[in-house]
């Protein structure tokens, strides 16, 4: 899993959010608080995925249901991850657009200002 191009992705997100909490966490986040990925323990990281994806993704070697959130709908992917960078970074993506489905209209729209 290559960490430095998936935080790089997470930068390029629109209205994204940089902070490091809880001793070294680096979160992620739109609108102000509303996580989208984190990346803890130097080589893992956790974002949100589909419902109707979640069990399937729990199956996948070194991921699983992310400690204190999985019951929110966040899988955890470890170093030894085998899915490509770039189906990491479309997981995130889609993080980001099942939080921001979840903000209210206004946000949705500044954040996504091609669509109505």
């Amino acid at each position: 899993m290559d960490i430095p191009s998936l935080k790089q992705h997470c930068h390029s997100l629109v209205g994204i959010r940089h902070d490091v909490k809880w001793g070294g966490v680096d979160v992620y986040s739109v609108h102000q608080t509303k996580m989208v990925c984190i990346f803890y323990d130097g080589n893992k990281m956790a974002c949100k995925v589909p419902d109707d994806l979640f069990v399937m993704m729990a199956e996948i070697p070194d991921c699983r249901p992310a400690p204190h959130l999985a019951r929110a709908g966040w899988i955890e992917f470890g170093e030894k991850c085998p899915l490509p960078t770039a189906e990491l970074e479309n997981i995130i993506s889609r993080s980001w657009d099942l939080v921001v489905d979840k903000l209210p209209k206004y946000v949705q729209k500044a954040l996504r200002p091609g669509q109505s």
